[in-house]
Parts: C-alpha cells; structure tokens; sequence
C-alpha cells in the first residue's frame, strides 16, 4: 500500500486532506467530528476580533455551484482561545489556526492563538486587490509567531501568482490556493428572490465548478515560489487529490462536498486518493507532486479511435458532436474523417473509455520544471 504520509513545513501528516476553513470546523463538536474522518490535520474556522454575525439564509446548492455569503467564526476570539483551542490540541493532529483579516486584527490574534497552532493561515479574502494590505498582516504576523504561517489566496485578486511570489518575499511559508470566487448572484426565479440572504444577495462560489480554476492557480503559483502550495477548490473525490498535487500541490483542503455529503466524504476521498496511488505504482503521495510541470503541451493527430467493444451506443458523443462527424450505423459508432475537428470531446463525454486520439506532446512551455 502506498505511503499516504506528507509533510508541510516540517509539519507531519498521516495524509495530505485537511479541512478547509468553513462550517465543518466551527467549533469543537464538528471539529471533532471532522477528525474522526481520518483528515491529515485540523484547520479551523476563521478566527477574527469579534464573533461574525451570518446572513440568513447564508448557504445554497444550485447544480454543481455551491454558494455561500458566511463571514468568519461565530465564536468570540475569547472562547476560541480559552475553550476551543486548548482541546482541539487534544485530537492529535496538526492545529492549523486560520486568522483574519487587518494588520491590526492580525496583530490583536496572532500572539493570543501562538501557544495552541502548530501553523497559522492567514486569510485575504476581505482585503480587496492592493498588495499592500495584503502583505502587511504577514509580516505582523511573522513578528510574533516562530510556527509557519499560511496565506490563502482569493481568485479575485487580479494577479494571483504575483500575490504569492509578494506572500514568499514577506516571511509567508505556503500559499494556500484558492479562496471562493465572486461576488456572485443565484436567483430564485419562482419566488423572484435572491437564494442568500446578504445585504445584496451576493455570495461566493466554490464546489466542482471552481476546480479547473483552482487547479490553474496551483499550478502557477508551485513554479512561481519556493515555498509549498495547499490546493483547495472543488476537490470531492480522491482522483482530483491527485490532479492538485499533479499540478503542484504538496497537500490539500476541501469542504464544500463534506458540506453536501457528509464528512464521511473525507474518509473516501483518502480512500480513493490511497487506490489511486496503488493502482498506478506509486509508492508514496509524495511521488505524485508536481508531476505535471514535467510534461509537455499535448496536440492530437488524427480523428478517434472508437474501441467497439467497449462502446454501448449511448450516444452521448453523437449528441454532442458540433461537427455532426460521429453517428450509429447499425451496432457501430462510426467517425466521418472528413467532418471531424478532432475538438476531443467525444472523448471527454464517453463514459466508459471508449473513445480515444493519437497524440503527440510539444516541448513544455513552463517557465521553469520542477527539481
């Protein structure tokens, strides 16, 4: 069986899935919860100056979009440091401790949780796009804390790899990728009302549908810093694990499928995660880091190959084919050379790995590979 073991910042994990902070890790009670799922390390819930006061409604599901208009923890800085923190030292795994947002806020938090994190992750998601209000609450924090500190990283910021490169320079030790997106806005159209409960109706979005972002993101930002990448966003079951670490990710977060599933949903994505690497020959989790940055662009050759034994004439790929270059005749799937783009999304609708492409690969355009 593969060694799902990590570490991060000299910090040991008995595997690379954490929580994200969010709901799931609000207080004790669910925090408790969340780690007899198996989880790596525990992060908690935002922690600011004050007990956040939630919108409501403040959480929807439309599709594969998930929304929310949360703010931080609803638990006074007081009783996280007092009551909270001390027994979340007691579950026996790594204390990630997320604080936000000023400088100021920073520098009021930071010495008050040092004796109970193991790491701090700083969160900018309520500092707009100016780098210097990004990068002042690292270095405040960097003057009262010996641990590693985290900076978690919004979608919104205009130059999110420049972000990260200003997080190494200020003393941050990872960049966790990426915050929610947004604002954004889901309608209720049968009661003409707005699904959340904010003073705009605006939320944030995270779920499937920000993956392909988030893993963009990790895979700028790994060849742009030094320091280690957490990839969040979308992450639900163990094969997108692996794509973040593919793209450069040393560990992971998630939390909106266990919002939606259970955190139970922990369970099986370390699960999935451990069969993967022991299907594919991969001896530990570390093996799979940064694997992508060593492969070049990709360029199809020739129309599909159609593996007719495996095809069952579902049709999906005739249905979705712009160019009208894929039909049945008779019990085959047939491809009209003359017609076919070679687009490759037949192959990406097959359910069951029927449909595949000659290929071949181009020289890597990445600025940099990793050592």
């Amino acid at each position: 069986m593969a060694n799902l073991e990590i570490e991060v910042c000299g910090i040991k994990m008995k595997n690379p899935v954490m929580p994200a902070a969010g709901t799931l890790v609000r207080d004790l009670d669910s925090m408790r919860k969340v780690a007899s799922s198996g989880v790596g390390a525990m992060v908690t819930k935002t922690v600011s100056t004050e007990a956040a006061r939630d919108p409501l409604p403040n959480l929807a599901q439309v599709d594969r979009a998930f929304f929310n208009c949360e703010l931080w923890g609803e638990i006074s800085p007081e009783i996280w440091v007092n009551q909270v923190l001390p027994q979340a030292r007691e579950l026996g795994l790594p204390l990630i401790v997320s604080l936000g947002y000023t400088s100021q806020q920073i520098d009021d938090l930071a010495p008050r949780v040092k004796p109970y994190a193991d790491a701090v992750e700083l969160s900018t998601h309520y500092l707009g796009d100016d780098l210097a209000l990004l990068i002042e609450p690292i270095k405040v924090a960097r003057r009262h804390l010996d641990v590693p500190i985290w900076v978690k990283v919004s979608p919104n910021i205009p130059d999110v790899k420049a972000m990260a490169i200003a997080a190494e320079k200020a003393g941050a030790d990872a960049i966790v990728a990426i915050n929610s997106l947004g604002p954004t806005l889901s309608i209720d159209v049968e009661r003409v009302l707005p699904r959340l409960g904010s003073p705009t109706g605006y939320g944030w979005l995270s779920g499937p549908a920000l993956k392909p972002l988030a893993v963009r993101y990790v895979y700028e930002i790994s060849q742009s810093v030094e320091i280690p990448v957490i990839g969040v966003g979308g992450i639900s079951r163990g094969t997108d694990v692996v794509e973040m670490m593919m793209a450069g990710a040393s560990a992971v977060q998630l939390l909106t499928a266990a919002i939606l599933n259970g955190v139970e949903t922990y369970t099986r994505v370390i699960q999935g995660l451990e069969s993967f690497l022991d299907q594919h020959g991969y001896s530990s989790a570390s093996d799979i880091v940064g694997l992508f940055h060593r492969v070049g662009r990709i360029r199809y050759t020739s129309p599909p190959l159609i593996d007719q034994e495996k095809c069952n004439l579902c049709r999906l790929c005739v249905k979705s084919c712009a160019y009208d270059a894929l039909a049945i005749v008779g019990d085959q799937l047939v491809v009209d050379p003359e017609k076919c783009d070679i687009c490759g999304l037949c192959q990406t609708r097959c359910p069951r790995d029927a449909i595949s492409f000659q290929y071949q690969l181009l020289p890597c355009c990445n600025e940099r590979t990793l050592k």
